[in-house]
């Protein structure tokens, strides 16, 4: 799944339907994960925000939706029931993280606040890695009359049902590629997370009785 990631010294892993949490972040089995420091998880509290931050310090960071960290001790860590886990990783550096982009976080500038704290930073976009993970893709994310115009409807068709169908992926590659980041470094996932029952959760298909998944990316030992 990340083959994209050509950093040798970064491990990063999506944790679907064996890995359950609800709420508050309640991991069950914890030797789906044995290879990443728990003690160092850094978790953003996700709000649907456009809230990203760096940090080289674990812990949960409250109203933010994407982490970074250069510090190779950490794993950063978010969960997704359809919306994107957009993962970052600089090709050579100790330097990556992980964004929640749902539609509302999408719309609002998540992945265009990204650009920006790499910037702040003095990272040249180019210089990473993208991979977009399991999410609901553009056959089930229909939406309504009331939103459709927050999204570039060039990535908009019309759905038998009369409400419209939106392919947040082509969404996503689109934003990061206006930004500056190197379009032929951004890999997608295929699977979509309402089509496949077996394999993920969607809060599309459950509602609240939704689980979550886990994304995470760290620096292996």
């Amino acid at each position: 799944m990340f083959e994209s990631i050509s950093n040798p010294a970064i491990k990063a892993k999506f944790i679907s339907k064996d890995f359950f949490i609800q709420n508050n972040i309640r991991i069950m089995d914890y030797s789906l994960i044995k290879e990443f420091d728990q003690e160092n998880f850094l978790i953003p509290n996700q709000t649907h925000s456009t809230n990203v931050i760096l940090s080289n310090i674990p812990g949960q960071i409250n109203n933010c939706d994407g982490v970074f960290t250069t510090n190779p001790k950490i794993t950063c860590l978010i969960k997704v029931a359809d919306c994107m886990p957009v993962y970052f990783a600089h090709k050579n550096k100790s330097f990556y993280g992980i964004v929640h982009a749902g539609w509302r976080g999408l719309t609002n500038g998540v992945l265009n606040a990204t650009a920006v704290l790499l910037k702040e930073h003095e990272q040249k976009l180019k210089n990473f890695d993208i991979f977009i993970g399991p999410s609901i893709q553009s056959c089930c994310f229909e939406i309504s009359n009331d939103i459709v115009e927050k999204f570039p409807q060039e990535f908009v068709k019309s759905a038998k049902s009369g409400k419209f169908l939106v392919d947040m992926q082509k969404i996503a590659v689109d934003m990061l590629r206006s930004v500056g980041f190197n379009k032929n470094k951004i890999t997608i996932s295929d699977d979509c997370t309402f089509c496949l029952k077996e394999h993920y959760y969607s809060y599309r298909r459950e509602n609240e009785a939704a689980g979550r998944m886990i994304g995470l990316i760290g620096y292996k030992a």
